[in-house]
């Protein structure tokens, strides 16, 4: 009977917290919002270094229906996707209207650091820039 009693005072004091404040409005957690911007620090030179090694073979000449750094046009229909897509799309790997392109680009050792500042290379010498 004793555990009864001590039951039921505690369900009476969580009963009058609970309709305690009727008059106040309830608040609401803002969600946090991370600003708009790189990911990581954009890093051109190592961009060109990937590029080198791994994009250049399609991307100078639009082989597979890769853009070329000369199609500003195609480049900003791209940059228009948003970072996180296209960061996406060169990890999986993607096939769009234009062709397919390989998983990391066929940069099997790179990392997505690697493949982020690749992206703003060719964006950059293609005259746009990136959507994040």
């Amino acid at each position: 009977m004793k555990n009864m009693s001590s039951l039921g005072a505690c369900l009476g004091v969580l009963f009058m917290l609970g309709c305690g404040g009727g008059d106040k409005p309830a608040e609401t957690a803002t969600p946090a919002v991370a600003p708009a911007g790189p990911a990581y620090p954009v890093d051109l030179a190592n961009g060109k270094l990937v590029y080198d090694k791994a994009c250049y073979a399609c991307h100078t000449t639009g082989v597979s229906g890769a853009a070329p750094l000369t199609d500003k046009t195609r480049w900003q229909t791209q940059a228009d996707k948003g970072m996180p897509t296209l960061i996406k799309h060169v990890t999986e790997g993607f096939t769009g209207t234009f062709g397919t392109l390989p998983a990391k680009g066929m940069c099997m050792d790179c990392q997505e650091k690697d493949l982020y500042d690749a992206i703003h290379y060719m964006m950059n010498q293609a005259g746009v820039q990136p959507k994040y």
